[in-house]
């Protein structure tokens, strides 16, 4: 029951550095291309984030460890493991995933602009004739 507890503290952890890259990534994309916007996002953002999971990790580690309330390992353990496992997947997945959604974006909005103005031309022939 306890593990469940550190499974909502981590949703919480790794949703909070998820918002802390996009929402870097949407300011620079006022100013860059998406592509430049993602590396300097990556760059102004990595030391924040990494410094949020070491300090986590490491005042876990003595729940981990079992000093202390042995009841409460399986916090430390979940909280550790998955704050590990998914701040690295965060780094590396989190700015390919949103140039490959965000890339699609552009392609929809550019065939959708394509079909109006294909629409206008039709609709404009016909009334000239």
């Amino acid at each position: 029951m306890v593990s469940l507890l550190g499974f909502l503290i981590l949703i919480g952890l790794v949703v909070n550095n998820g918002i802390l890259f996009v929402d870097t990534t949407n300011r620079y994309r006022d100013e860059m291309p998406l592509y430049e916007a993602l590396i300097h996002a990556g760059r102004t953002r990595l030391r924040p984030i990494l410094m949020i999971t070491l300090t986590t990790v490491l005042a876990m580690l003595p729940l981990a460890l079992g000093i202390g309330d042995a009841m409460m390992q399986g916090l430390g353990i979940t909280v550790i493991g998955g704050l590990t496992a998914s701040t690295t997947l965060a780094l590396l997945l989190l700015p390919t995933f949103y140039l490959i959604i965000d890339g699609n974006s552009d392609k929809r909005a550019e065939r959708k602009r394509k079909r109006i103005e294909k629409r206008d031309n039709k609709v404009a022939l016909m009334e000239e004739s």
